[in-house]
């Protein structure tokens, strides 16, 4: 058997001496693994970085056999990332979150799409990247099936003044609709429900973190996951640092 597709390396694992077992989010095979020969070259040493965009060719005598990738780089991490510890962290955490979570060798083609803009987005010098990452951590959920319903009051049925989130369902609750029950909702930053809005304000950033770290954590416990470490330490240093640009 034998394929093309495009992928975006999300683990790399040694095998042997010169070899390495490839996981790829591929845009129409899904998350899918396979063995490279030969990965110690000179002509493969910047091919394979967590984070790089190939073009790749799998073979293999059966379906379910790991098989193996040829593969040549569209687009490689660029100096705007590899500068930047709080994008290489954020990057790590995008790719462990899908190599946990997707099922192998399902196709996920709409949220690799989303993926690769996150990329090329973080590649380019534009501010609101750590807010186009938390609504891919959104778009996330909703393909594993735990999306949140943002878009009414789940109290009031209405659309207006949507302020909260509440953990128990996942649902949006308005002023009106939350009541003395506030203090235990999620605050909804203004940015989450709205496709073309951004930001880069600290406050709205952690806040709306809270909600998608609740949400992954709820999501793994489900199947008797934590979330990557790595994930936690991209959280931990949003806390700490004033600044994210």
């Amino acid at each position: 058997m034998k394929w093309q597709d495009k992928g975006i390396i999300v683990s790399i694992k040694k095998y042997g001496e010169s070899s390495l077992i490839l996981n790829l989010f591929t845009e129409y095979h899904g998350l899918h693994s396979g063995l490279v020969r030969n990965s110690n070259s000179r002509k493969n040493s910047n091919i394979f970085q967590i984070g790089n965009i190939c073009s790749v060719e799998w073979t293999g005598r059966l379906e379910n056999q790991l098989g193996y990738y040829k593969s040549e780089t569209d687009n490689s991490i660029s100096h705007n990332i590899i500068n930047n510890s709080l994008k290489i962290d954020l990057l790590m955490s995008a790719s462990a979150l899908i190599n946990k979570f997707l099922a192998d060798r399902q196709d996920n083609s709409s949220l690799f799409k989303e993926t690769l803009s996150l990329i090329n987005y973080l590649n380019n010098k534009e501010k609101f990247w750590l807010s186009k990452y938390i609504k891919w951590e959104l778009i996330l959920l909703s393909e594993l099936g735990f999306g949140l319903d943002l878009k009414v009051c789940a109290v009031t049925g209405l659309k207006d003044d949507l302020r909260y989130v509440s953990p128990k369902s996942g649902r949006a609750v308005s002023e009106k609709g939350a009541g003395k029950w506030k203090n235990k909702l999620f605050l909804l930053p203004n940015f989450i429900t709205k496709n073309n809005e951004n930001t880069v304000d600290k406050n709205e950033l952690i806040n709306a973190m809270k909600i998608t770290t609740f949400f992954l954590k709820r999501y793994g416990f489900s199947l008797g996951l934590k979330l990557p470490d790595v994930r936690d330490r991209f959280t931990n240093k949003l806390d700490i640092l004033e600044s994210y640009y």
